[in-house]
């Protein structure tokens, strides 16, 4: 028998809403609910670590390419 929770057919696209929007299900009779957003804030918050690595990353490698002093263009067609 097929799960509810993803159907049994083939995977389709879902409509999207607001991109800032998630949409999170949680069976309250198997899980705890403060649990599960202590979790997610976690979560988050090692998400906005990794993203601001990145960006400081990104700013480096580009100050980098600068200070090389070699100019990059698009190539020609």
């Amino acid at each position: 028998m097929a799960n509810p929770c993803y159907g049994s057919g083939p995977l389709r696209a879902r409509p999207m809403g607001n991109p800032d929007e998630i949409q999170l299900r949680i069976d309250p009779m198997n899980a705890d609910l403060d649990e599960e957003i202590i979790g997610l804030s976690r979560k988050i918050g090692l998400l906005k670590g990794v993203a601001q690595e990145i960006g400081t990353e990104a700013k480096f490698q580009n100050d980098f390419i600068t200070q090389l002093g070699i100019p990059f263009s698009l190539p020609r067609s």
